[in-house]
């Protein structure tokens, strides 16, 4: 028997796949194993939502550590540990499986395991050429989940063995939920959303926006269950939002809603909260993320942050706080949301702030640099662009549709001040739409455009 072992509490890194050395394949046991205790400390780390923190398949045992320093070891008796790297791959013993028909694990949803008449392993109905244990048929960590199959049925424990943790987008989904919690600069990136989806045909996308106007983060941490919110929902088929600004709706009831696919949060850049770290902020996110994942342990969101923009320059706050430089603002934002995306539970970043500079950069700049009134965005041409580079990192994946191919326009135009509105054409649409992919792509970056 050779002696190969291995943890799989390895990190994802840029380069997008972790090291995977082998796994010991132990001898058959002399008995069965007794498989109660971890039964028990999964059924008990889900429903507390004390996820594995690291998962082992080390010589001869499988051993569970979770975030609360909870531990169980049992032994592996010869059941098989299959492994969804970072590419997709999937390793069998930390072999990777190369088999004609590779069977499709997705990282939300537990896979159908049966056993052959042989005995082999079938996961999603392909045999795998291993033998299925008796009891516990395998364990697979498909990264966001741990799935451990046995006989009488597969038990789940959702992971943060691979930190920080990173749960695929969903792709080709029935229906996609999002839920927006933020300020005035959430709402002016996801005004024109509910437009975008109806002229693309996109008919099952749910949305809620919670707006409270200069609220931080912290502030929605502290006060997630009072009445501060106003909030707006968009049904599949409306034109606009639906609600009002009446600050008389609670956080935790929007969260309880529905069993959201991706929940999306935004600090704006006026106050100190989006300047330093950690600060307030680091641990008001942190918060928050634990508050979604315990409000549906079996239905971990991915959680986006909503990077806002430089304040226009001679306005105060860049006046004041960053010697009128829009780019030294810029710098000082992204390097906090780069400690937040290192330090925590954080999947991923849409810039809006890397929208509006790199519009500022294009054709279509004016006096007013794309805003209305030195800092909010235009209501027209920046607000879409924004609202492009939601719907290339989120919509786009769910549904297959891309913002290239979307009719909507907006045909509002007004210079008069606090209210100035460029409209969007045929002309401008697409300078806006590479300003919103460059962002997407290079989220800490301004890119020319010209």
């Amino acid at each position: 028997m050779s002696i190969c072992a291995t943890s799989c509490s390895t990190s994802d890194n840029d380069s997008g796949s972790p090291v995977e050395p082998p796994v010991e394949i132990p001898d058959e046991p002399t008995g069965p194993v007794d498989y109660s205790a971890l039964k028990g400390f999964v059924r008990e780390s889900a429903s507390a939502a004390d996820y594995c923190r690291s998962f082992s398949a080390a010589s001869d045992q499988f051993r569970l550590v979770s975030k609360a320093g909870k531990s169980v070891s049992v032994d592996k008796g010869g059941v098989p540990y299959l492994l969804l790297n970072a590419a997709g791959d999937i390793l069998v013993d930390g072999k990777n499986f190369r088999g004609d028909e590779t069977p499709v694990i997705n990282r939300n949803v537990a896979p159908s395991v049966s056993v052959s008449a042989s005995g082999n392993l079938l996961v999603e109905g392909k045999d795998l050429g291993v033998k299925a244990g008796d009891v516990l048929r395998c364990v697979i960590n498909a990264r966001k989940h741990i799935y451990f199959c046995f006989s009488d049925g597969t038990m789940t424990l959702p992971s943060e063995v691979f930190v920080p943790y990173n749960p695929s987008l969903p792709v080709d989904v029935a229906k996609l939920d999002i839920l927006f919690i933020g300020n005035s600069f959430t709402v002016d990136a996801t005004e024109h959303l509910p437009g975008m989806l109806a002229a693309s045909g996109i008919n099952n996308v749910n949305m809620t926006r919670l707006y409270h106007g200069g609220y931080t983060l912290p502030e929605y941490h502290a006060n997630f269950s009072s009445e501060v919110c106003a909030r707006y929902d968009y049904a599949p088929g409306a034109q606009s939002w639906g609600g009002n600004a009446t600050l008389d709706d609670k956080p935790s009831d929007a969260l309880a809603a529905r069993d959201w696919d991706v929940i999306v949060v935004q600090e704006h850049t006026g106050r100190s909260e989006a300047w330093s770290w950690p600060g307030v902020l680091g641990p008001a996110v942190e918060g928050l993320r634990d508050r979604f994942y315990e409000s549906r342990p079996d239905h971990r969101p991915t959680v986006v942050y909503l990077m806002s923009q430089t304040y226009s320059t001679g306005s105060d706050v860049l006046i004041r706080n960053f010697d009128n430089s829009r780019d030294k603002m810029f710098a000082t934002t992204t390097a906090v949301v780069k400690q937040l995306m290192d330090e925590t539970g954080i999947d991923m970043v849409v810039s809006t702030g890397a929208v509006l500079e790199n519009l500022r950069t294009s054709r279509v700049n004016n006096d007013m640099q794309l805003t209305r009134d030195s800092y909010h965005m235009d209501f027209g041409l920046s607000r879409y662009a924004a609202a492009c580079a939601i719907f290339e990192t989120v919509i786009t994946p769910a549904t297959g549709k891309k913002i290239g191919d979307c009719p909507y326009r907006y045909s509002k135009s007004s210079t008069e001040s606090g209210k100035y509105s460029t409209p969007v054409t045929d002309d401008n649409a697409p300078v806006a739409q590479r300003a919103a992919h460059e962002a997407v792509k290079h989220p800490f970056a301004v890119t020319s455009i010209d």
